[in-house]
């Protein structure tokens, strides 16, 4: 596989894995290579609608997550379609009486620009470990550590990053929400190249018999200039979303669009599904990751 032209791989930098990471892809980069030549890990919105901060059973999960996402950058057609394999395990393990969790997340990109080379390929994994307490009846405040491996090839980022993540998540009488907060910092030898971020992504969710529904946001803003010709990015998007509960399984379909953004070149839009299935538990009830109480 050649490798993808600056332009192509400036679109591809605030992608990510995401959780509850990331966390499919968002386009990132500017109009021109010489505007923006990297960007956060991190793609805003892969962790709104998730109820990342809750406590489940005991047990392994999987999310497949997937992010279809189009710019039209100064007239250039550029889109990125990904698939995050998203594993998440709740351990029976407590400190301070925080539950411990753990997380792996490999991811595969399709990247596409109009004019340029088209990429297939794996993204940076993404491993963290989280802790979460009770804060009231309902309402549980978390923390994650964590990070993307560094991965040198065309549909991926050369440095490593250590990503922090805190933020709250609301989950009774069939009401969800969550506000997970992101701070990103480059690691290694060409960590020079990409700036700290900042992510956040909230969600209000009401679950209406197996339906849920409500608002989604995200937003994302760089902290650093990694050069003298850099130029922040940063950017705001509402949206919708709509749930089922398939029993066992569910489905959450999600439909964002920027409405300020700056130094992206053009506003995205984006379309999100995350497909949520236990895999293994001990317990006889099992939670899913959304609210459906």
């Amino acid at each position: 596989m050649t490798k993808m032209t600056s332009l192509a791989r400036g679109k591809l930098r605030r992608f990510t894995a995401g959780m509850l990471a990331a966390g499919g892809a968002s386009l990132a980069g500017a109009a021109a290579p010489t505007d923006a030549m990297a960007a956060g890990s991190t793609t805003p919105g892969f962790t709104s609608g998730l109820a990342i901060y809750a406590k489940f059973p005991e047990g392994l999960y999987y999310i497949n997550q997937t992010d279809s996402s189009f710019r039209d950058v100064g007239g250039v057609d550029a889109r990125v379609n990904a698939n995050i394999l998203f594993f998440y395990y709740q351990s029976p393990l407590e400190v301070a009486g925080g539950a411990i969790s753990f997380v792996v997340a490999p991811t595969l990109v399709d990247v596409s620009i109009e004019g340029a080379q088209h990429d297939f390929g794996l993204y940076n994994t993404y491993l963290a470990a989280q802790i979460s307490w009770p804060i009231t009846d309902g309402l549980r405040f978390g923390y994650r550590i964590g990070g993307y491996v560094p991965q040198d090839d065309s549909t991926s980022l050369d440095y490593g990053t250590i990503e922090q993540r805190a933020g709250f998540t609301y989950l009774k009488d069939g009401w969800q929400a969550t506000a997970n907060f992101m701070y990103g910092n480059p690691v290694g030898d060409h960590s020079s190249l990409a700036p700290d971020y900042f992510v956040g992504d909230f969600s209000i969710t009401k679950a209406i018999g197996k339906w849920g529904l409500g608002p989604v946001a995200h937003m994302s803003r760089d902290l650093t200039s990694p050069g003298s010709s850099y130029r922040k990015q940063s950017q705001f998007a509402l949206g919708g979303l709509v749930s089922y509960d398939f029993g066992g399984a569910t489905l959450q379909v999600k439909l964002t669009k920027d409405v300020a953004q700056k130094n992206y070149g053009g506003k995205e839009t984006a379309f999100w599904t995350n497909l949520i299935v236990p895999l293994w538990t001990p317990e006889a009830a099992v939670a899913p990751l959304v609210a459906k109480y």
